[in-house]
């Protein structure tokens, strides 16, 4: 889950009405669509980030609509409402942000796939919820001043594959500490749920999907091979709990971070690099 944290507060985003939008209306879900783009826009450009809004003419229709004319006069959605590209990447990752998750619907997977074929795109579903400080959380409405949070969910079509063994929550997490100690990715890979999350302190997008995941490890281990930055790397378990975690420590600058993962028969789906003082 996505939320930006300014000085330990939840970040406060302010509705800005357009068109026949008056203050004190309460939104239509075209507006809350549009809005939570609007949000999510800022909170990347507020922690610095590689973003871009697509210019779309597309406009939100509830799946719960249906009938004869949204048949004939809707069509689904193929161009997303957000390029991001992480530092280090050759890749794009396309943002479909909507309301809700059922909202999956509206969108062209047909597209989706041929593009991630052809041009290596990483489909994502981002799902907002708002909270409406003007109402208690009880209605959104146009003019008032909102937090938000997003759920990240990847369109990629990917599978698990067997695993060569089931490991234990301890043994992943020694998977994950050689995979450091070598700089090399491939020593973890089979083991991530095809919808691993991964998430840190460092940065405010959460990873969807393996393959993610993959392509930023591979490009962060790329640049660790110079030998200018060593990793120190200890296993312990984690206090009051039977499980494990691992600290790494960059003595260029002097810092230390935990990695601590979530598993679920035998798979890593999910994993949190936070700052750690020692």
């Amino acid at each position: 889950m996505m939320r930006l944290i300014s000085n330990g507060e939840p970040y406060v985003y302010t509705h800005r009405c357009t068109g026949s939008e008056n203050r004190g209306d309460i939104m239509t879900m075209e507006g809350v669509h549009r809005f939570l783009v609007e949000t999510l826009y800022e909170s990347f450009l507020h922690c610095g980030s590689k973003i871009k809004k697509v210019e779309d003419s597309w406009k939100y229709r509830s799946v719960e609509k249906t009938g004869i004319f949204q048949g004939l006069f809707s069509s689904l959605k193929q161009q997303p409402d957000l390029f991001y590209r992480m530092d280090g990447d050759s890749h794009d990752t396309w943002f479909y942000v909507m309301p809700s998750r059922d909202d999956i619907s509206l969108i062209d997977m047909k597209f989706l796939g041929k593009s991630v074929e052809k041009r290596g795109i990483l489909p994502v579903l981002v799902v907002g919820d708002l909270w409406c400080f003007d109402t208690n959380g009880q209605k959104n409405i146009c003019g008032a001043a909102y937090a938000a949070k997003f759920e990240t969910i990847s369109l990629l079509r990917d599978k698990n594959n067997p695993l060569p063994q089931v490991l234990s929550q301890k043994q992943l997490i020694e998977k994950v500490a050689l995979c450091w100690q070598n700089l090399d990715g491939d020593i973890i890979e089979t083991y991530l749920d095809k919808d691993f999350h991964y998430t840190s302190d460092a940065v405010f997008y959460e990873m969807s999907s393996r393959r993610e995941y993959m392509n930023y490890l591979r490009g962060k281990f790329e640049r660790l091979k110079d030998g200018s930055n060593p990793i120190g790397v200890q296993i312990g378990r984690m206090d009051g709990t039977n499980d494990f975690a691992l600290l790494l420590h960059q003595s260029a600058y002097n810092q230390s971070l935990l990695v601590t993962i979530k598993v679920n028969e035998g798979r890593i789906t999910s994993m949190r690099m936070s700052e750690y003082e020692v």
